[in-house]
């Protein structure tokens, strides 16, 4: 269920680039649209960065698809339109979006499967936490859904930046063959998976604590 839109003016008076921008959203436009609308571009990059040699198209998918991730919660704000099906989209759009990359960054050559493996491993936590969740739950004889409600750490939206920007400038760099880019942006992907290992571990310790035992309705 979403809160009536305030409109577009009540963003822009608030002043600023970004509340301009949120201005120029139309009403009729909700930030789950705008999440679906990511997802679908997340889908699209895979599909045709696997179908063949057209990383142009990937780089301008991946564009938009970054572009409406810094849209949509912006917007949600801005309208009190702050949903928890929202709040399940943006994640899952980011985490698609981050898979897409790198298996088209794998088929051309650019990504070894260790890296692949990585980046699965510290994105892991998404699905492993509400497993184990639901495992436990059975266990207890309770009810398994809805799964905990597990708040990302600031460490973890760092990992997930530099994720996404470290894969993005390879596909970019592999596309205008540009090493020193390259170069730079494998530095970064790796050190945002190094990130994503000590943020999972900080993930686990808190489901084991007991700290995600309360679930979202």
């Amino acid at each position: 269920m979403q809160s009536t839109p305030t409109g577009g003016n009540q963003a822009a008076q608030s002043g600023g680039l970004g509340a301009w921008i949120v201005s120029l959203v139309p009403a009729s436009v909700s930030p789950n649209q705008i999440s679906l609308f990511r997802l679908a571009c997340a889908v699209a990059m895979g599909v045709v960065g696997l179908s063949g040699d057209y990383l142009g198209w990937v780089i301008i998918l991946g564009l938009a698809a970054g572009m409406s991730d810094l849209l949509d919660g912006a917007v949600a704000r801005s309208r009190g339109q702050v949903t928890k099906l929202g709040a399940f989209l943006d994640p899952l759009g980011d985490k698609i979006l981050a898979l897409s990359a790198t298996l088209v960054l794998l088929c051309h050559g650019v990504l070894s499967g260790w890296a692949l493996a990585a980046i699965l491993a510290v994105e892991a936590h998404a699905v492993v936490i509400p497993l184990m969740h639901m495992v436990r739950q059975s266990k207890r004889h309770q009810a398994l859904w809805p799964a905990p409600r597990v708040k990302p750490s600031r460490l973890g939206k760092y990992k997930t930046f530099g994720l996404a920007w470290g894969l993005g400038f390879q596909i970019i760099a592999a596309w205008a063959g540009w090493p020193w880019l390259m170069i730079s942006a494998k530095i970064l992907m790796w050190i945002s998976i190094l990130a994503g290992v000590w943020a999972s571990a900080i993930y686990y310790r808190g489901w084991f604590t007991g700290c995600f035992d309360e679930t979202s309705a």
